[in-house]
Parts: C-alpha cells; structure tokens; sequence
C-alpha cells in the first residue's frame, strides 16, 4: 500500500507540475493535502509559478484528501468542488493508524500534550514548512515540508508512505534534486510502534 502526503503548496503550479512529473498519483492507494492548498498567505512571499487556477485545474483531476489550512478560504473549496474540507481527520491504512491536521493549533498549544490524547500511531501535519520526523511516547509526529515555499534550509519536499504488513517506511522527497533526502522505517509489534535503526 503506497500513500503521497503533500502540503503547503500555496497556489504554486510549479510545485504541483514538480510532483506530477515525479509520481503518478494514480499508483497511490490514498493522497492527501495537508492545507494550505491556493492561497499563499499574507506572511509568505509568492511561491515560484503562482497560479492558484492551474492548481485548481489539475487537482480537480484526481482524488485528493484535503485537510483545512489557514490559508484556506471558504471560496478554496467552491472552486476545488468540495462540500467541505476537514481541519482534523483519522485514517487507517491497514493496522496503522494516521491524524492528519494542518498544524498552525501547535503555535500556540503543546503538539505533545495534544498528541498524547489521541490513540493512534502517526500524527501528520504541515504549516511551518519545515520537514520532521519526532518521536512522542511511541507515537511519531511526521511533517512532509512544503512543495512550494520551504523554509530553514529545507527542500521543497513530498512525503511517501510504504505500508507492507505490519512494516511501514517513510520517505521525503527533494523535487528539486528528485531523489529521497530522509527515509525512516518502522514495524508494528503488539500495538506498539518500533522505530528500526
């Protein structure tokens, strides 16, 4: 079972063009935006390729799991053709579980406070454009980074999941370099959640 996990693309066509040209969103059993989707935000600068239209061209294309950003705007979903769009979601893909949320609720309150009220395995969320992988009391917090506007350092990236049985791996993808830049796997023993080394 493979899964694309995407954010932060700010309107940028670039940046969706890069991941087309790198994946074929058709091979991916789920594919998820963690938000902040067209509008790039009064903190952040224009993303190279700004074209909130031709992303709404192409996404409409394909089937795509979208949780609320705070840059989405009502208007972002009456012209992505939703009903609505999630601030928060669970999902399971086999015996694993995954919160998708977009993450801007982490400036302000404890990721781990809130992550230790939920019982799952992966907590999945975007908003500072910084990719991650953090360990919680065996739950494991993981940000993709952002597809258009990156920051501290960080490439423009796409996370992908690998779910074989009870073994799953992580990957981040530099879509500039096109190639992996980070990669973590895991086994899932009796509930728990085992980082491999």
């Amino acid at each position: 079972m493979r899964i694309l996990v995407m954010s932060d693309t700010h309107g940028s066509l670039k940046a969706l063009r890069d991941i087309l040209e790198q994946f074929d969103l058709e091979q991916f059993n789920a594919v998820f935006h963690l938000g902040d989707i067209l509008y790039h935000g009064p903190r952040n600068p224009l993303p190279e390729g700004y074209d909130p239209k031709g992303v709404v061209e192409i996404l409409r294309s394909y089937k795509v799991g979208y949780i609320r950003g705070n840059c989405d705007a009502d208007v972002d979903l009456k012209v992505l053709g939703l009903a609505e769009m999630p601030r928060i979601s669970i999902e399971y893909f086999g015996d694993f579980s995954f919160l998708l949320i977009h993450g801007e609720q982490f400036e302000e309150n404890s990721l781990e406070q809130f992550l230790n009220a939920k019982d799952v395995h992966f907590l999945l969320h975007g908003h500072t454009h910084i990719p991650k992988i953090e360990e919680f009391g065996g739950k494991v917090v993981i940000n993709p980074g952002s597809a258009s506007l990156p920051k501290d350092g960080a490439p423009r990236s796409v996370l992908t999941f690998q779910i074989d049985g009870h073994n799953i791996s992580a990957s981040f993808y530099d879509l500039t370099l096109r190639q992996i830049y980070m990669e973590a796997k895991w086994i899932l023993k009796d509930t728990k959640l085992l980082r491999e080394r």
